[in-house]
């Protein structure tokens, strides 16, 4: 068993399933193949078998007003609905730009920080205040 047979039959594990029947015909021979030589490969596609198999036996929420049940029944991916998930995101960008240029084009004041850094340390004493 190497370690790289295994990596690969867990990815399609997760991908495809505990049912062998369900993989791709050469994905499914491979898993056969490592399944017959490797107790790990086998634990681990019991262990999804087991997760399937209890997932399979939920019910879905039997209430029309249940919040769970109307999320799930949306759609999730909506192109419409992805545009105004965006806009807010591009407003705050547009209202970013604007202020950084307003910031960027007003005069400068002659009086800069440093004389109210040293107006305040002259009102210390000479001692650090920060």
């Amino acid at each position: 068993m190497t370690p790289k047979g295994l990596d690969e039959f867990l990815e399609r594990l997760d991908l495809y399933g505990g049912s062998l029947a369900a993989w791709p015909v050469e994905a499914r021979a491979e898993a056969e193949a490592l399944l017959a030589r490797s107790p790990d490969a086998r634990a681990h596609l019991v262990a999804m078998q087991r997760v399937e198999s209890a997932l399979a036996q939920t019910r879905m929420c039997d209430t029309g007003d249940d919040l769970a049940f109307r999320a799930t029944q949306a759609r999730q991916a909506r192109p419409e609905h992805a545009v105004m998930r965006q806009l807010p995101w591009a407003v705050a960008g547009m209202v970013a730009i604007a202020a950084g240029l307003y910031v960027g084009a007003l005069p400068r004041i002659s009086e800069g920080p440093s004389e109210i850094v040293s107006a305040a340390l002259d009102q210390s004493g000479g001692h650090d205040v920060w």
